[in-house]
């Protein structure tokens, strides 16, 4: 132990007896390490901002709906209204934060007006409800969200006012099919506001109208499609969902956000796998360089090793100071960049990435769109495993100089 303690300090002096070399080393690690860390920090900032944006434009962590509705998209396919307040006590105190339970209707429809018609998506909604949860309201550019009443007033997606000539204040005729009967109603509905999303599917088909005015229109008094739960935070979604199925039993399906959208969890499992790509360079690029930076340290100190020889220095106590030599750049360069990298991630947590220069305007992709400023989110597990990723690859990579060191025989050292 007394030997050990005495080779890590003689590997320490020898960091500095070449400063500069040392220096060169952590500075490579540590720059690697920061640019990894703050690269997954934009990245998982991407992907919260974007299934965020998907939830905010009518979609949901979780939801429960009638066994089948997915699937079938039938409008018989319902959930009582009455059980949605045993839904959402079956979340409360359970640390969930801000978490809405949302009832939405849902069918397919003609809206009609003297410039045309078109088909479009019917969302029946709760607005006030749906208001502080929701980004609807935010991307209004004509009237208002809903006006302040209750009845006979739709929210029509910027395509769909375009296609038919509506503005606020102007009426069309929406059908849809009734529940039950089977029989097509219609009903004269005057538009009270104008959202453009850049959202595709949101911008050019959907018109959302109030819960109960869209009830009325499919004959589904007292029953909803869907009960979408909102949460403060996407990391609940399957406690929550594992929440609600020991509640409702096998009565409904209890889908989560991979469920019900499948083509944004599609999209962020594609730039998982990109983001695990580009870590990847990350490493090799990092491992390179300290590879070769070691085993130069290795060759332009063989008349050293072959002193140390002659006073006793085993080749197993050669090993063992090379390798701690790399133990400390690896302990010095993650301590550094580490917390470059975090301190990285939280100026970009806070005043974000503007990628304006590259877009216009928001961005839109699977249906969902976000500004064009990412925002980083780091999770501590993900600094810490990184970190010590990086830490453990610089002392493996130690482990071929030091191997190199203890068994080159001292004829050669002397060369």
């Amino acid at each position: 132990m007394k030997a050990l303690g005495l080779l890590c300090v003689l590997a320490w002096r020898n960091l500095w007896r070449h400063g500069h070399r040392t220096l060169l080393t952590a500075a490579t690690v540590s720059l690697g390490l920061a640019l990894l860390l703050i690269s997954l920090g934009l990245g998982s900032g991407g992907d919260r901002q974007m299934l965020d944006s998907a939830v905010q434009m009518g979609g949901a962590h979780v939801a429960v709906e009638a066994p089948g509705y997915e699937a079938t998209r039938s409008l018989d396919r319902t959930v009582p209204v009455e059980r949605i307040p045993a839904l959402a006590s079956a979340l409360a105190g359970h640390g969930f934060g801000a978490t809405a339970v949302l009832p939405r209707v849902f069918a397919s429809g003609l809206a009609s007006s003297a410039d045309g018609s078109s088909g479009v998506s019917i969302i029946g909604i709760d607005p006030v409800a749906e208001a502080p949860f929701s980004a609807i309201d935010d991307h209004i550019v004509a009237g208002t969200f809903f006006g302040g009443s209750a009845t006979n007033v739709a929210v029509v997606g910027f395509g769909v006012a375009r296609k038919l000539a509506l503005k606020p204040g102007a009426k069309f005729v929406l059908m849809a099919q009734s529940g039950g009967s089977g029989d097509i109603e219609s009903m004269l509905v005057r538009v009270a506001g104008v959202t453009r999303s850049n959202a595709e599917e949101i911008d050019q088909s959907a018109v959302f109208l109030p819960l109960a005015t869209a009830q009325a229109l499919t004959g589904l008094a007292g029953r909803v499609h869907q009960v979408a739960v909102v949460l403060d935070d996407v990391d609940g979604t399957h406690r929550a969902a594992a929440l609600l199925r020991a509640n409702t039993g096998s009565e409904f399906d209890v889908l989560t956000w991979e469920q019900l959208m499948p083509s944004q969890r599609d999209l962020l499992r594609l730039n998982f796998a990109g983001r695990i790509l580009v870590d990847l360079a990350f490493l090799l690029i990092i491992a390179f360089l300290v590879l070769n930076t070691l085993l130069m340290s290795v060759v332009e100190r063989r008349r050293e090793f072959a002193l140390l020889d002659a006073l006793g220095l085993t080749p197993v106590r050669r090993f063992v100071l090379v390798l701690l030599e790399g133990t400390w750049i690896a302990a010095l360069s993650v301590t550094i960049g580490a917390a470059a990298g975090y301190a990285g991630h939280l100026y970009f947590k806070h005043y974000g990435l503007p990628l304006r220069r590259w877009f216009s305007g928001a961005m839109s992709a699977a249906g969902s769109s976000m500004d064009p400023v990412l925002y980083s989110a780091l999770p501590t597990s993900q600094l810490v495993v990184t970190t010590a990723l990086v830490f453990l690859l610089t002392v493996v990579l130690a482990l071929f100089p030091s191997w190199k060191a203890a068994t080159d025989a001292d004829a050669r050292f002397l060369r």
